[in-house]
């Protein structure tokens, strides 16, 4: 499968039907390069692909901005299960939340149930999470889905086998 937007794509060296991108400029990062894996995706899927990966390049700063209280939420949660064991590093805003986020690349991927739409999962390590770190998701590429630990589910309903309608961003 041939994207212009992510230049040439290598088969991935662990799944060799996942294609991988070399590192380019994420303007959602302000520019950050990440490689981008294409998980398991036809070229069938191809006109698909190009619209979510342009979709998602489209977003930038204030996109991430916009999303920082979901990421903040989150780091909550965590912290009120973890602050007894002393595991947290103090986060004091939605604002001050993105300099302890390091995201480290880009998954594309068709969801398996449901909507069956392709998703983009960017993967990120955290300060307040070093096991599990943060998935921040996007359906089609632009529509925000869930920020959770990395668990490679792109739902919250797929996370946890539910109902559609019980679906949820954090």
């Amino acid at each position: 499968m041939d994207i212009s937007e992510l230049g040439p794509l290598s088969p991935d060296t662990d799944v060799p039907d996942w294609l991988t991108s070399r590192p380019i400029a994420v303007p959602y990062f302000d520019g950050l390069e990440l490689a981008f894996t294409l998980c398991g995706l036809e070229e069938s899927d191809k006109n698909e692909t190009v619209a979510v990966v342009r979709n998602f390049l489209d977003l930038d700063r204030r996109d991430r901005l916009a999303v920082g209280s979901y990421v903040f939420e989150y780091y909550l949660r965590y912290t009120e299960l973890a602050a007894e064991f002393g595991w947290c590093s103090p986060i004091n805003s939605q604002e001050d939340v993105w300099s302890h986020v390091h995201p480290t690349e880009v998954f594309v991927e068709r969801r398996a149930r449901g909507d069956r739409e392709i998703y983009v999962q960017i993967a990120a390590e955290c300060d307040w999470e070093p096991e599990h770190g943060l998935q921040i998701i996007y359906r089609a590429g632009e529509v925000l889905s869930r920020v959770s630990y990395q668990d490679g589910h792109l739902t919250h309903t797929d996370a946890f086998d539910l109902p559609e309608e019980q679906d949820q961003i954090v």
